[in-house]
Parts: C-alpha cells; structure tokens; sequence
C-alpha cells in the first residue's frame, strides 16, 4: 500500500485559479497544523508555528479559519477522513473474503504506512484536545460513529461468511477499544509491543470472536 497517510502536502502542480489557491492553502494550513501538533504538542502549537509548518504567511490563519478552534477541529477531521480512506482502500484489496477483509482491517491501521510517528503524536494530541476543544469531540464522535460502524459490517459479513452467530456490536466494541490501547501504546518512547505483535493480537482477537480458536 502507498504512503498516503503522511501528514505533509503531496506534491501537486502549482494552483492557477482562484479557488485552486484557496484550496491549496487551506490545506496547507490543515496539514501544518498536524505537523505542528506532532512536533510542539498543544501548548507549543502557536500560529506562528503553524504557519511555519503550512509554509505559509503569518496572517493567513485568519483568511481562512474564525477561530483556531475551528482550524484544530477541521484539522483533525481532515486526518481523520485521510486515514479512514486509506484504511477503506486496504480493506478493499483484501479481496472478496469477508475474513480477509476484516483482518485486513487492524494490519492497516498499525501499519508503518498509517501508523507514522508524525500520525501517532499528531492523534495523541488531538485526543489531548478532545477534553478542551467540544468542536474536537464533535468530530470525534461523528468519525467514531463511522469507524464503529464500518468495524460492525466486517464482522457482520465475516460471520456470514463463516456461518456464525455472533454478538456484532460486542465483537466491534471490543476489536476498536483493543485498537486504541495498542495504538497508544506505539506511541510510547518505548513501546512494550511492537506493531507485528500488537497486529497479532488483533488476529487472534478476530479468531476468537468467530470462532476460528
């Protein structure tokens, strides 16, 4: 798979049009932010250094977002939608098997294509920002609706698959919450699990809840 899910701007021809300008700086200013949230943390994250990340000038902030609130939220919901495309297009590859797509699932999320050192500090700190920021929250919760969601259907189409009854909302509640915990875990200095064995433990969590154990 790609490294789609780094925070820095792809490379892209140069803006001609007014709207393509507004498009590429808004931007900039989304994915600057990230970096800046990755790098200084929230405390340490300013205008001034987002703009140096964005590459872009001092006062542009201000053309674009109201409030920085508002351009932490939609800087977060733009990482977001970034690393739930990429993780949809790994499910997709998977093939047609409903058990190949479901595990493709976990093994994409802690991938060192996804799970970036810019992309795990970026997600600690904006999960830092969920208790101060409602306009964060807001976006977390709508994403983690989906997110929920979509796990609930790969388990849903497995147990089909499989022949299986299984508790959908159980199993999906259980594989996301394991995901966080080993997600943050990879974000320590020092990880106790490295990505192949926190993968792991996500397979064997899927055997077990279909019944594969």
């Amino acid at each position: 798979m790609a490294n789609r899910s780094s925070a820095s701007p792809a490379k892209r021809e140069r803006p001609r049009t007014h709207a393509e300008i507004n498009d590429f700086r808004r931007r900039a200013l989304l994915e600057g932010t990230i970096r800046s949230f990755a790098e200084h943390g929230v405390a340490g994250t300013t205008n001034r250094t987002i703009c140096q990340a964005a590459g872009t000038s001092s006062g542009l902030i201000q053309h674009y977002f109201e409030t920085k609130e508002k351009l932490v939220a939609a800087a977060f919901s733009h990482l977001f939608t970034h690393l739930a495309d990429a993780v949809g297009e790994a499910v997709a590859a998977a093939g047609p098997g409903a058990v190949d797509r479901l595990r493709a699932m976990p093994r994409a999320i802690l991938s060192p294509e996804i799970a970036t050192d810019e992309i795990k500090n970026a997600f600690l700190t904006f999960w830092h920002e969920i208790r101060f920021n409602p306009m964060v929250r807001a976006e977390n919760k709508e994403f983690y609706r989906d997110y929920t969601r979509r796990t609930e259907m790969l388990f849903a189409d497995a147990a089909e698959e499989l022949g299986r009854k299984i508790d959908i909302a159980q199993s999906t509640h259980g594989l996301v919450c394991l995901l966080d915990g080993l997600w943050l875990n990879l974000t320590m200095e020092k990880p106790v699990l490295s990505a192949e064995e926190a993968e792991t433990i996500c397979q064997r969590y899927i055997d077990g809840e279909l019944g594969l154990r």
